[in-house]
C-alpha cells in the first residue's frame, strides 16, 4: 500500500533554525553560515541518494551552488523572526525504483514550484536501515522570495495562502498516482482525510523523531504508547464493522424467508423496526470507537425484547 504524506514547515529564525543548517543536513554536506560563521558539518550522514537544485530558467547561476543560495537567502532577511524557507518532507512510494523516484520528485517540483518562480533544493533520503523499510522520503527546501535581477526580490505573500497548501497537497497526490499508474502500479494514494474519505477509522497519532528513535532503542514512549493504542481501537472498531455486517446480512437472509422473523441467535421474534433501531445503536459504538463487544449488546438485546413480549403477550 503506496504512503501518502506532504508536511510543510517553515524555517523560521525565531525558532533558532537557519536555512544554512537545514541544507546542509539534507545534503548531507557542509555549509558555513557567512551571517553567523558557524560550520555545519553532515558530510558523514548516510543515506543520501540524490540532490540537486532545481531554478528558473531566468535565474542567475550562482543560485545553482547550495552554499551561495542559502547564504543569500540568510542575509537577505534583516529579522531576528525572519521566515527564511519552506520546508517539505514528502513520502516516496516504495513501489517504484529509485530512478522512478527521482523522476516523480523532479517533475512535482519543477510543475508546482519553480514554475511558479520558486528555487527548490531536493534531497531524496533512503528509510532508516532500523525503521519502516518503505520509508522513502524527499526533502525540499523552497525560496520564499521572487527573484529579482541578480539576486531575491520582495517575498511572495500568495505562496503561503491556505488554499494554496491544499491545492500543492492534493497535486502531490495525483503526481504519485500517475507515476504508479505509469509503473503498472495498483496501489495509489489519497491527500484527504480519513474523515473526508468517509472512513470511520481514527487517525494515529504522529511519533515525531524522538520517539521514534525511543522506540527503536527499545524503550517505551508516551507518542508510542499513544499510537499503539490508536492502532488496538482501529483494529477492536474493524471487528465491529465486520460483525456487525455479519448480523446485518443475516438478517435480511432470514428476512427474506419469514418476512416478520429475526435471527434467532440475535433475539426471540422482536420486531423489525425494534432490531433496527439496535442496529442503529451498534452503528453509534462504531463511530464513537466504544469497544463494547458486540455480544454484549446482543443478548442485552435478546433479553430486553424477550421480557417486552412476555409482556405483550400477558396483555394480550
Amino acid at each position: 500500500m503506496a504512503i501518502y504524506r506532504f508536511e510543510a514547515k517553515i524555517v523560521s529564525r525565531s525558532a533558532g533554525r537557519s536555512a544554512t543548517a537545514a541544507a546542509a543536513y539534507r545534503a548531507a554536506t557542509r555549509l558555513t553560515d557567512s551571517r553567523t560563521g558557524l560550520a555545519f558539518n553532515y558530510s558523514r550522514k548516510r543515506g543520501v541518494l540524490h540532490t540537486e537544485i532545481l531554478a528558473p530558467a531566468d535565474a542567475p547561476d550562482w543560485m545553482g551552488d547550495r552554499s551561495r543560495l542559502w547564504n543569500a537567502v540568510e542575509i537577505a532577511e534583516k529579522r531576528k523572526d525572519a521566515q527564511l524557507a519552506r520546508d517539505l518532507v514528502l513520502s516516496l512510494p516504495h513501489e517504484l525504483t529509485h530512478e522512478q523516484r527521482v523522476v516523480l520528485i523532479r517533475e512535482f517540483a519543477g510543475e508546482a514550484f519553480v514554475a511558479r518562480g520558486m528555487i527548490a533544493d531536493v534531497a531524496i533520503h533512503a528509510p532508516d536501515h532500523r525503521g519502516d523499510d518503505r520509508n522513502h522520503h524527499a526533502h525540499v527546501l523552497l525560496t520564499m522570495r521572487s527573484l529579482m535581477g541578480q539576486g531575491f526580490g520582495p517575498k511572495v505573500r500568495d505562496w503561503n495562502e491556505t488554499s494554496q497548501l491544499e491545492a500543492w497537497r492534493a497535486g502531490w497526490a495525483m503526481a504519485v498516482n500517475r507515476h504508479l499508474e505509469r509503473a503498472g502500479c495498483p496501489a495509489r494514494v489519497d491527500h484527504r482525510s480519513l474523515a473526508g474519505q468517509g472512513l470511520t477509522q481514527e487517525p494515529e497519532p504522529k511519533q515525531g523523531p524522538v520517539a521514534t528513535e525511543m522506540e527503536r532503542d527499545g524503550c517505551v514512549s508516551h507518542a508510542g504508547e499513544d499510537r499503539r493504542a490508536a492502532k488496538e481501537r482501529n483494529r477492536e472498531r474493524e471487528a465491529l464493522t465486520d460483525e456487525l455486517q455479519a448480523i446485518n446480512a443475516e438478517l435480511e437472509a432470514e428476512s427474506d424467508a419469514a418476512p416478520f422473523e429475526v435471527p434467532q441467535k440475535a433475539a426471540r421474534k422482536i420486531s423489525r423496526g425494534a432490531w433496527s433501531r439496535y442496529l442503529y445503536e451498534l452503528w453509534q459504538t462504531v463511530a464513537r470507537g466504544i469497544t463494547k463487544p458486540i455480544a454484549h449488546l446482543v443478548k442485552r438485546a435478546g433479553r430486553e425484547f424477550g421480557r417486552r413480549s412476555v409482556r405483550n403477550r400477558r396483555l394480550e
